[in-house]
């Protein structure tokens, strides 16, 4: 299959254009990316939910090393497709849709649904507007613990930097490369922090040396607490395969990403151990569990007193954190947008839309309601951490859809080039943990207490819950939607009045290239050889043009089509009648539906039923009234004077006046199963001239009737419905009174669809029926 062929997300990335970016800034890119607040809120949370100092560090090694694992299967995948992500430097999943929807390209749009519902339920900043809120309340001394403090701060935060970038991007821009800076700097001093405090020994505020059997001492080795510790650890790793996102703008990209993503993770990796021991040696334990959040404000409390220390570095962690926030609102903000451009949510255009500020307003919008939802209903105590395993758990489903699509692309297309190859038992200890980590919430941790107050396996439930949703979301949009209205989905671009060019997801009409059958004039006249009820010889040896036509799926639009401008109608009704199988039921009950449903159409106020024919397989039942299988050939059900004999003879009495009036005969044609096999077709029937209708009488035992042949009309316009339902009836105009211009007759006929040859035979109903309107005598 052609890569551009296989999923829509992954359509929008190809062949955009160039750029350069050089070894130095890919690697600023990725190492800004992975360290944000992290390493001064989760090492807390670890060390409470471990119990000893050595299985923390431990679990910072083991996620290390998963950490690396993740890393060299994003290189293998961005050294094979060293150009995706062109153009979309700030969206850190853009990378991994392409390689999910690559390696997964059917179901189609499966793939992108899942992480586009992913992308805008669980894409948001909340965690470090929280790790925002707490340093700035610890700097200012007021209490950190304070639930409406810290959620007011934080969701302050959050609109503050929605406002800013959604109305003033230029200003939010400058802001957040001013934080940029203000993040370099405070790595360096956590950095410089901790070596003196290794090397030195400062003794103030030194802690008493461990020995190594006191190291492990209360460790707790529950599966479910150490796997929500080890998504904190990969949580503060993320971004190393943020390169991967801009490799079309990397100069020499394959070289490049060899080079910097190792670098950047032994960087992190070397600052994260030592960030570590630092707090260890300088803060008492018991100090490092109740922190939460704030381990690296008491660092800097302890070691440089209260002003410095309690208030300057705090102050830094909060605008570090800040700067990480607007960042990734950013960037979230992006995502949506390209989501949106790709026609995955709905108002697409408005929210693909850069008007009126010249940002991602739109993108910004959506991002923002459920940053501020997970913010304000969590416990305070316990928002980061739920934060933190709630965003981890689905992370590791996608994690193993990248990795398991790995192995499946090497052994489907065994001779793409690799200039990188990931070790495959790294490969397979990453599955592997995903699968562990997985199931971790299915292992209750001791007396059920997680690092949450609240229900242990939350994160779990609302984790794969939002996965969940967007499976049921694109089975109901791809699948259900498009299979009981009758279309497809097909892309289609388009460009929006401000030059944004999106792609949106549109109904693709069932159109059939099939063949009608026409009357054919024979210059003896024998064509003209009248029918005969209950004998088919006529009808059978009738000669016929068969022309080949193209007949219009009206799917999306059936309520474009009324009788007064095409001559049929398309009418949504239910019916309480089923199965169509008891004739005195379909009589006493169904036709008085069917009366009120043409009053209700039409505005008539009379109605009076004559016949109806049910066509289906003849071993199931039959009609008494003639032909039961579809009528594969153009016709019109009467002329216009065997509707004034129609009723002449059905209502002898009321006839003279009746006729005063205007009057029509309407077939109410009603699938009994959903067709497939042998639709209706209808005409135009403004297409098809009356110098193309040819009068065929019918002989009845008691009278004499007469229908419409159509012989070959090169103008005519076909229209159905692919896949009707029986609550979508056709209405036909057999014949109309009104001489006014508008239609008085709609030729149809079924047809055959060769897609459809192996359904099951239709079965449908259509009851035939003298329409009134004796006030309407113009």
């Amino acid at each position: 299959m052609d890569q551009i062929e296989r999923q829509p997300l992954l359509n929008a990335i190809q062949h955009a254009p160039r750029t350069t970016l050089t070894p130095a800034s890919a690697y600023i890119l990725v190492i800004s990316r992975v360290i944000g607040s992290g390493i001064f809120a989760t090492p807390g949370s670890i060390f409470r939910s471990s119990g000893s100092i050595g299985l923390s560090l431990l679990i910072w090694v083991v996620g290390t090393v998963l950490a690396a694992c993740g890393m060299t299967v994003s290189m293998e995948w961005g050294t094979m497709f060293p150009h995706s992500g062109a153009a979309t430097q700030t969206l850190t999943l853009i990378a991994v849709q392409v390689y999910v929807e690559y390696a997964f390209p059917r179901p189609r749009f499966l793939a992108s649904t899942l992480i586009a519902v992913q992308a805008v339920l669980l894409g948001f900043t909340a965690s470090n507007c929280i790790v925002f809120a707490k340093y700035t309340l610890f700097a200012l001394g007021a209490a950190p613990s304070s639930d409406a403090g810290v959620k007011t701060l934080a969701i302050g935060l959050l609109t503050a930097i929605t406002l800013c970038h959604g109305c003033f991007p230029r200003v939010g821009i400058a802001v957040q490369n001013v934080l940029g800076w203000v993040k370099i700097a405070l790595i360096a001093a956590i950095s410089l922090t901790g070596l003196w405090v290794i090397l030195c020994r400062p003794a103030s505020p030194r802690q008493s040396p461990v020995a190594w059997h006191s190291l492990w001492e209360g460790s707790n080795w529950s599966w479910n607490l150490m796997s929500t510790s080890l998504f904190k650890v990969i949580y503060s790793y993320a971004g190393l395969n943020n390169v991967n996102n801009v490799l079309a703008e990397v100069h020499r990209p394959v070289q490049t990403l060899r080079a910097v993503c190792p670098a950047a993770l032994i960087t992190a990796a070397a600052l994260y151990l030592v960030a570590n021991a630092s707090y260890f040696l300088v803060i008492p334990l018991e100090d490092i569990k109740q922190g939460g959040e704030l381990v690296g404000a008491l660092l800097f409390d302890r070691l440089f007193g209260p002003h410095v220390g309690r208030v300057a570095f705090p102050l830094a962690i909060a605008l570090s954190a800040g700067g990480n926030v607007m960042v990734v609102v950013y960037a979230l903000a992006r995502l949506n947008q390209e989501i949106a451009k790709q026609g995955f949510l709905p108002y697409s255009r408005r929210l693909s839309s850069s008007k009126p500020f010249g940002s991602p307003l739109g993108g910004l919008i959506v991002h923002y309601v459920p940053s501020v939802l997970v913010i304000a209903l969590p416990p305070q105590g316990d928002i980061y951490n739920f934060i933190l395993d709630v965003e981890g758990y689905p992370a590791q489903i996608l994690a193993l859809a990248v990795t398991v699509g790995l192995l499946l692309l090497r052994r489907r297309e065994p001779e793409r080039l690799r200039p990188f190859k990931a070790w495959l038992p790294a490969v397979w200890l990453r599955i592997l943990v995903c699968i562990a980590l997985l199931v971790a919430p299915l292992i209750p941790p001791p007396e059920r207490q997680g690092d949450v107050q609240f229900f242990y396996a939350t994160y779990a439930i609302v984790g794969s819950g939002v996965l969940l949703l967007g499976g049921v979301y694109w089975y109901i949009w791809t699948v259900l939607l498009p299979r009981l209205g009758g279309y497809r989905l097909q892309e289609a671009g388009e460009v929006l009045d401000d030059g944004t060019k999106i792609t949106t997801l549109v109904r693709k009409p069932h159109h059939v290239q099939t063949s009608l059958n026409y009357l054919r004039i024979l210059e003896d006249g024998s064509h003209l050889a009248p029918n005969h009820i209950g004998d088919l010889k006529a009808y059978l040896d009738r000669p016929m043009d068969v022309v080949p036509v193209t007949v219009h799926d009206v799917s999306g639009h059936e309520l474009d089509y009324a009788l007064d401008t095409h001559g049929f109608q398309f009418y949504y009704h239910v019916s309480d009648e089923k199965s169509f199988l008891d004739d005195d039921r379909i009589k006493s009950e169904y036709y008085a539906e069917t009366e009120q449903l043409l009053k209700d159409a039409t505005g008539a106020s009379r109605v009076f039923i004559f016949d109806h024919t049910i066509r289906r397989p003849s071993a199931t039942t039959g009609n008494k009234d003639g032909i039961r299988t579809p009528v594969q050939r153009v016709h019109v059900d009467q002329t216009p004077a065997a509707a004034k004999d129609r009723v002449e003879y059905h209502l002898p009495e009321e006839a003279s006046e009746l006729l005063k009036g205007r009057f029509q005969i309407i077939n109410v044609w009603r699938p009994v199963k959903t067709i497939k096999k042998d639709p209706l077709a209808v005409a135009d029937a403004l297409s098809v001239p009356d110098t193309d209708l040819i009068p065929l009488k019918l002989i009845y035992p008691e009278r004499v009737g007469e229908t419409y042949g159509v012989k070959q009309s090169p103008t005519a316009k076909w229209y159905y419905r692919y896949g009707q339902t029986p609550d979508l009836v056709t209405l036909i105009k057999c014949f109309d009174s009104k001489t006014d211009g508008r239609p008085r007759r709609s030729p149809h006929s079924a047809f055959v669809d060769p897609l459809a040859e192996g359904e099951d035979p239709r079965e449908s109903i259509e009851v035939r029926a003298l329409v009134f309107h004796p006030e309407d005598r113009d």
